[in-house]
């Protein structure tokens, strides 16, 4: 809740997304990690200069054009008959980024009888003396033989036809250079996404490029935790991608698994992928290498997407993970990975963030899209580890940023969403109630306590926004029991509410932290009073009213701290809380209707809560939930779509295999793609969050 009429702008960037290392283990069948990683150095790399000799090769009866030594020249080192360089130079600079080149020698012309030229037909009369020279290999061209593509796989010659064009002679000069072979012996194949598959001129996949050592490891990002987005560059384009974008995206689990990439005809090589079949492609690893041989590779990459994918369209494979091109972007495209089995993510561990020192915040701020989680380390700081509408991650230390003092207890966070921003209530020592406040930017800081001049705090503040009269509302205990507010309007000075306790006269005083929110207009107080009784204070422009909620109701003595939200479109009001027997119990009321409860834990035969409990309403999918730890730290929810559905009950800890808890959770629901989260502090001390 800001003091002082000024916009501030959020704190932190997008954060690096999370890259595998060694993603594809290039070795035969049960080869180590190890072997995998020293033959891809050592047998299938390509970087640097080779140096060939060409050779014309003919048979007596074919006729050879008198420029012949000209035209191959040409076709090594800048062909633009078709008007786009297409040369083997072109080829290998724009496939590996500038990392492969060739130094190409025309030597002379040798004729034979007529019949079949063996790809080694030279072998006894030059190779030792090339050896010699520094050649790396030798290529024969072959006239008249359009079939004549061959190579030495691993070796030194090679061969193709002179009416072939630079796919045929690319790939004929791989085999040679690097022992990487044909990958259209299987079914499924790349086809025209590897020129390895095709020999059609066009870029060799990532995965390809991978293994000859012109893709690096950091460029191949791999899909973690339940949904993220992703920039793909096309590749074609120069490489490594610029900020915010990525070359591939693997997902699945491996040896078998998955490749996102985009292809578009962006230069003059993937320009011959047929337009109708560009776009996003997804392939899959069955098997990075069947060839038992230690220094040649056949990988098995079948493809899965036939044409590539365009907006709107998708990919599921057969576990559920769904590959959904968003939107196409200058030199790439969009893509949204969903993977329906992954529910648990360390989300302080992604930014090595410091351990927590109590209960999350979480605040979901609809314009932006963004959703975040707010906790205390064990110094005091407050941290922000926040997710964006496209799923991208980051993290703010908020108190350095804001110059703030350290807090004390547990923050509580709220969204101003007329101007998208996000508001952090905490307590520092001496129990002074604070506000951090941001929403691109940097993070504003304002002493609420401290200029209005109110008590100090003996419990955690919350608070809320009235969008009926633009006004900001802070709630919290004193050391006496008594519940206090302060309040602005809009981004106006702080002021002091007063004691709403005492202007109650009747209400009992109030036994830890309160639950609040604004419905039409009349502010809502919920807490557990001194005689464990669930108690509402509510007041719009007049005097203060008070209600003995769970008396009325005829339900059980409180347990826990109450959590009260309301749902607008039907004018419901509801609170939860622990009983003192472990149950958990709601309270409800349609506008002024009296109270009502009912035993949610014997409905859904949920095990006894222990602590206190968080509880939210999942809009898009009308569901109620409530979410809690029973003992031992396991969390739970109990779900059920409200006027009359059956509550039902998932163990959570079960669900994700998760961490056990030590803090009370929080909890919301996202949309697009509507996902539930409930996020906690685990033993150790990290910030755990369980998504499905």
């Amino acid at each position: 809740m800001p003091i002082n009429r000024r916009r501030v702008l959020a704190a932190g960037g997008l954060g690096a997304l999370a890259t595998i290392a060694k993603p594809f283990g290039i070795a035969p069948s049960g080869a180590s990690a190890a072997a995998a990683t020293a033959l891809a150095a050592a047998s299938t790399s390509w970087t640097g200069t080779r140096k060939i000799a060409f050779f014309l090769t003919s048979t007596r009866i074919d006729p050879v054009r008198p420029d012949w030594a000209e035209e191959i020249d040409r076709r090594i080192n800048f062909d633009i008959s078709s008007g786009q360089d297409l040369s083997l130079q072109a080829f290998f600079r724009a496939n590996s980024y500038g990392r492969a080149r060739i130094e190409g020698h025309v030597r002379g012309m040798e004729v034979f009888p007529p019949g079949d030229i063996p790809v080694n037909a030279l072998a006894s009369k030059y190779e030792a003396s090339l050896r010699a020279e520094g050649f790396d290999g030798g290529f024969l061209v072959c006239v008249g033989e359009p079939g004549a593509g061959s190579a030495q796989p691993a070796g030194f010659w090679s061969r193709a036809a002179f009416s072939e064009h630079v796919g045929v002679w690319a790939m004929e000069l791989l085999h040679a250079m690097t022992g990487y072979k044909d990958l259209y012996v299987f079914p499924n194949h790349l086809d025209v996404f590897d020129n390895m598959a095709s020999s059609r001129g066009v870029h060799c996949s990532t995965f390809t490029k991978r293994v000859l050592g012109w893709v690096d490891d950091p460029w191949i990002v791999r899909h973690t935790g339940r949904l993220r987005t992703y920039d793909l560059h096309a590749l074609a384009l120069n490489h490594p991608a610029p900020p915010g974008r990525t070359t591939a995206v693997q997902f699945g689990a491996a040896p078998k698994h998955f490749i996102v990439e985009a292809r578009l005809g962006t230069d003059q090589f993937d320009g011959r992928i047929p337009a109708e079949r560009q776009g996003v492609i997804v392939y899959q690893v069955e098997n990075p290498d069947t060839e038992p041989s230690s220094n040649l590779v056949l990988p098995n990459l079948p493809l899965h997407t036939r044409n590539g994918l365009r907006p709107g369209q998708a990919f599921l494979s057969a576990t559920r993970i769904e590959v959904r091109v968003i939107a196409e972007i200058s030199g790439g495209y969009t893509v949204r990975i969903i993977d329906p089995d992954q529910h648990l993510i360390n989300r302080s561990a992604e930014y090595a963030t410091p351990p927590a020192a109590g209960r999350p915040a979480a605040v979901v701020t609809p314009g932006p899209g963004v959703h975040n989680l707010i906790y205390r380390d064990t110094s005091g700081r407050l941290w922000e580890l926040y997710r964006d509408s496209a799923d991208r991650t980051g993290r703010t230390d908020l108190t350095s940023n804001a110059g703030a003092p350290t807090a004390i207890g547990d923050p509580f966070a709220y969204a101003h969403q007329p101007t998208n921003t996000t508001i952090a209530l905490y307590r520092s020592a001496g129990g002074v109630v604070h506000s951090l406040y941001w929403t691109t930017g940097a993070v504003g800081h304002d002493n609420l306590s401290g200029t209005a001049g109110a008590p100090t705090a003996a419990g955690d503040p919350v608070g809320y926004h009235m969008t009926f009269d633009d006004t900001h509302h802070v709630i919290y205990r004193t050391s006496n029991g008594h519940l206090h507010e302060l309040w602005s309007s809009g981004f106006n000075r702080v002021q002091y509410g007063g004691d709403i306790t005492a202007s109650v006269g009747s209400a009992p005083n109030a036994v830890g932290n309160p639950s609040a929110y604004a419905a039409r207009g009349t502010n809502f107080v919920f807490y557990r009073g001194t005689d464990n009784r669930i108690h509402s204070l509510y007041w719009d422009s007049g005097a203060v009213g008070h209600d003995n909620l769970s008396a009325v109701a005829g339900m059980p003595n409180a347990g826990s701290e109450p959590f009260a939200y309301y749902h607008a479109s039907s004018d419901v009001h509801q609170i939860v809380y622990v009983g003192v027997d472990g149950h958990i119990y709601e309270l409800y009321a349609q506008g002024a209707s009296s109270v009502v409860g009912w035993d949610l834990s014997a409905q859904s035969g949920a095990p006894a809560a222990v602590g206190n409990l968080t509880a939210y309403y999942d809009a898009t999918a009308n569901i109620k939930h409530v979410i809690f730890r029973s003992a031992g730290g396991r969390l739970h929810d109990i779900w059920w779509r409200p006027g009359g559905g059956t509550p039902a009950h998932t163990d959570l800890t079960a669900l994700a295999a998760a961490p056990l808890a030590t803090s009370t959770p929080v909890g919301f629901a996202t949309t697009n793609p509507n996902t539930q989260h409930v996020a906690y502090c685990a033993t150790g001390n990290p910030i755990y969050e369980i998504a499905w």
